[in-house]
């Protein structure tokens, strides 16, 4: 059975978001829109991935840029809790490929740095302060949240709803964020806490046009300009998308208009083993709390996504 969520526009939703930004753009791109709407109260921001604190400079910059440095930014964990074979590690420790787009905080200054506190304390901080009002954004590998789980039993009683990109169900194949520490994904998977999965073939329908990056590099917001020219950094890394493809975008939107995704309860576990199923997120077992995208409407989340970034204030 599909449901078309019929709740709308909730006046301010709380969230706490876990990103990687600076491989690929969308996750900049997302954060900047949740940071313009007016009905998301964002609590923390957390990164992960090595080099996490280099990723916290990117949210730390997007923050100063739109006269946020309200918000807590605490870099996490810079690996997953699986064994990387090497060509994963190369690649990460690449610099050129993993922040494609870290010019975005460049110049380096000592405003942006993140500091010594702990992504992985700060949510246990920020779910604890408030238990039961803050939804968990969660837009990178879920590493920080399985530890944060792991180091306070307990815990997942006051998380009130995850919404996550991530994990696939109708194509045969393994998403990135899931598949990069999927022992953390079945962990949280698995932890109870209702969880909203937008999926890799849903969330890849909404992507930015030519003309709408032209629109950000004559925008007379130097945060858009900022951001185009971010976008010119990545897109030759990853030339075979079309331009940039919001996935991350789905937590946000869903936290506070849930009329634009169509989705269904669905159990879903994470395949934590095997040279070519590990990550993949399959059907299975009685998880009654989880539900997962299966459409989206592309040209009212364009338009919702366009006129938030370019047009409010």
């Amino acid at each position: 059975m599909q449901a078309h969520e019929t709740e709308q526009k909730t006046p301010t939703r709380k969230i706490l978001i876990d990103t990687d930004p600076g491989q690929d753009i969308d996750d900049l791109l997302a954060v900047w829109f949740a940071l313009k709407r007016p009905e998301l109260d964002i609590r923390a921001i957390t990164t992960v991935t090595y080099p996490a604190d280099k990723r916290a400079r990117i949210m730390k910059r997007l923050l100063r840029y739109v006269d946020r440095g309200d918000v807590p930014v605490a870099a996490g964990m810079a690996y997953p809790l699986r064994v990387m074979p090497e060509t994963q590690w190369g690649f990460l420790h690449d610099e050129a490929e993993s922040l494609n787009h870290y010019a975005f905080a460049e110049p380096e200054d000592p405003r942006d740095a993140p500091g010594d506190a702990d992504a992985v304390d700060l949510i246990i901080r920020t779910v604890e302060a408030e238990p039961g009002e803050v939804t968990l954004a969660c837009i990178g590998p879920l590493t920080n949240i399985a530890c944060a789980l792991r180091r306070r039993p307990g815990l997942a009683e006051k998380i009130p709803e995850i919404a996550m990109m991530g994990g696939e169900t109708s194509l045969n194949q393994a998403e990135h964020n899931v598949a990069f520490d999927p022992v953390a994904a079945e962990l949280v998977l698995a932890a109870g806490i209702p969880l909203t999965m937008g999926t890799l073939d849903v969330t890849r329908r909404l992507v930015l046009s030519d003309e709408d990056i032209a629109r950000f590099r004559s925008a007379a917001d130097p945060v858009a300009r900022a951001a185009a020219e971010a976008i010119d950094l990545w897109h030759p890394r990853q030339s075979w998308k079309p331009g940039p493809i919001l996935y991350d975008v789905f937590p946000f939107v869903w936290a506070f208009d849930r009329s634009l995704y169509t989705v269904e309860p669905m159990s879903v576990q994470v395949e934590t083993g095997g040279a070519r199923t590990a990550g993949m997120t399959v059907h299975g077992g009685a998880r009654d709390y989880i539900r997962v995208t299966t459409d989206l409407n592309a040209e009212a989340l364009h338009a919702l996504y366009m006129q938030t970034v370019l047009e409010q204030a």
